[in-house]
């Protein structure tokens, strides 16, 4: 014997709810149901089906007045229907798609005594009447989904050699729901400011189709070093012995440290290169160069035995650096 089916009870209205009260419930169960909107969820499924049959039911006058007359047992699941209902439509238990949907609910008079029927251009007002908004950008018209964008922040190092970052962003699932994803993401090496990277399949979601994600990075700034391009720039303190005298000393560099040669008599903000000690470029695979800017610091306190000796070099090799100043004044 069929089980007797509470349509009124499955969409969750009452026996004289309008035609308006039970189109909205059907459409907010809709929203929630449709296997597009919860795909592999078997029990969305169902529930789906039996919201699907209830409206087909109960939004149209004649079947409504026959199911308050003999209850769901007057619908037979295979094409004839029970006794009057020749003409009539029967549910056959197929899951729609969304343009079924409808163009079977729409496209009908709804049989004697019914009066509905869609006038509107290609059905696309009747999906948006039944779905709202919503019908537009959860999977309705073949909408394909957007990229979505996201800043991230990545320290000096992983943007110069590359590594991985691990991040959670906050987006929408198909039902509109906000939700928390991780995802551990591969930096290139060579990123800088601006730059994007492209993840695959983890945008804007609609049905079973997701768009890119695209993140927008922003690098940390280094304590000591400076980024131009693929080039690296250094501040490099030297006393005035070694700017005087000349020497070589250690210069730190992205991969480690490097010997270069300071000239005698090298002046304060000269700059010097180390050829290929900058970036890689993400592209041609070529280093750009590390420049060197020289800083001459005087010593925070002079011994008099030192000032006696600079005092005596002064007088035995004058020089005047603002000698050009004459000629403007």
């Amino acid at each position: 014997m069929s089980k007797v089916k509470d349509f009124y009870k499955t969409l969750g209205i009452t026996k004289s709810s309008s035609k308006d009260e039970i189109k909205k419930a059907y459409r907010d169960l809709a929203r929630k149901y449709h296997p597009d909107l919860n795909p592999d969820n078997k029990d969305a499924e169902e529930k789906f089906k039996e919201i699907q049959e209830a409206y087909e039911v109960l939004y149209d006058d004649q079947k409504r007045q026959q199911y308050d007359a003999f209850g769901s047992t007057g619908f037979s699941s295979q094409p004839g229907g029970g006794p009057g209902f020749s003409n009539s439509y029967t549910y056959s238990g197929n899951i729609p798609s969304f343009d079924e949907i409808f163009k079977d609910i729409f496209s009908y008079t709804g049989g004697q005594g019914g009066s509905y029927r869609q006038q509107s251009r290609g059905g696309s007002d009747s999906l948006n009447d039944l779905f709202g908004n919503f019908g537009k950008t959860r999977g309705f018209s073949n909408q394909k989904p957007k990229n979505t964008q996201h800043e991230i922040t990545v320290d000096f190092n992983t943007a110069i050699n590359g590594g991985t970052k691990d991040l959670t962003i906050n987006s929408r699932d198909t039902r509109g729901k906000q939700k928390s994803e991780k995802l551990s993401v591969k930096i290139p090496p060579g990123v800088d400011n601006g730059s994007k990277i492209r993840v695959n399949g983890k945008g804007e979601q609609i049905g079973n189709k997701r768009g890119d994600l695209i993140l927008k990075v922003k690098v940390q700034p280094h304590k000591i070093f400076r980024r131009e391009k693929n080039n690296i720039i250094l501040d490099l303190p030297v006393t005035f012995y070694e700017a005087a005298l000349g020497t070589k000393v250690d210069v730190p560099t992205i991969d480690g440290n490097a010997q270069m040669v300071i000239p005698s008599g090298v002046q304060n903000g000269s700059k010097l290169r180390l050829k290929n000690k900058g970036v890689k470029n993400i592209k041609t695979g070529k280093n750009g160069d590390q420049y060197v800017i020289i800083k001459i610091v005087m010593p925070d306190k002079i011994d008099e035995n030192v000032l006696d000796k600079l005092e005596d070099i002064k007088n035995t090799n004058p020089y005047n650096p603002r000698i050009e100043f004459e000629k403007y004044t």
